[in-house]
């Protein structure tokens, strides 16, 4: 046997492609992962428990799409977004294509961008389920008509630029540790202090990404003051992103 069939497919052929190849891998692989099953089950969690507690405390809140989806993004915006981050990366990093790519002549960089940029797609399939959930749920099964608030589906799909340090932080601590839970642990202790210095209003919460990830979800929330949906709000929040 000649020695270039030991060589794996991914490390002969790397050489003739470029980035974009090593993206269309992941996407491809993607297809056939069970992360679809996260980018629908978080969201539909976030909808139950936030339905449920609205229709429990009918007596306090008004019976109005703003006070329903207040409550969906407070449970969302508190762990089950980024917890589900958390779980769509440690997903992507196990298996043997991992360290295939790792061998490849791609530079590393290249590696960790493609892993990164491809986890970008589960999470937005996560923040249209929650949409069109929170609509179902306020629409038919709390009876508040067919107009969801567009601030609802505007924080959200906002929330998919401010979620990309967190994927990139996540993916990060799923490359270092061989664990697939240890990952998702530690996400979960990001939850807690990034939702805790949200609410307190701390500038702390800025430097935290699942901070930011809470602060986004939670814009025009009547449930938190995270500030409205407007430039005053959002810039610092962008600029954040981006730092």
């Amino acid at each position: 046997m000649s020695t270039s069939a030991l060589i794996p497919v991914t490390t002969r052929r790397a050489g003739n492609t470029g980035f974009p190849s090593l993206l269309a891998a992941e996407v491809i692989k993607l297809k056939r992962s069970s992360v679809w099953v996260v980018a629908v089950l978080l969201p539909l969690l976030a909808v139950i428990t936030g339905t449920f507690n609205f229709y429990r405390n009918l007596g306090v809140f008004s019976a109005e799409w703003g006070a329903l989806t207040s409550q969906i993004s407070l449970f969302y915006s508190m762990f089950f977004c980024s917890l589900g981050v958390a779980l769509l990366a440690s997903a992507e990093h196990r298996g043997t294509s991992w360290n295939a790519m790792r061998t490849s002549p791609h530079s590393p960089v290249s590696v960790v961008l493609a892993k990164t940029l491809v986890i970008v797609l589960p999470v937005l399939a996560m923040q249209v389920a929650l949409i069109v959930l929170a609509w179902i749920s306020g629409a038919f099964v709390m009876g508040l008509g067919l107009t969801m608030p567009s601030t609802v589906i505007a924080s959200n799909l906002l929330a998919v630029v401010s979620i990309i340090p967190l994927i990139a932080l996540q993916s990060l601590l799923s490359m270092l540790m061989r664990s697939f839970a240890a990952p998702v642990a530690l996400g979960f202790v990001g939850c807690v202090l990034g939702f805790g210095l949200g609410a307190a209003q701390s500038p702390l919460a800025y430097a935290i990404p699942q901070g930011l990830v809470s602060m986004t979800l939670s814009l025009g929330s009547t449930a938190l003051t995270a500030g409205e949906l407007d430039a005053a709000s959002m810039v610092p929040l962008l600029l954040s992103t981006v730092g």
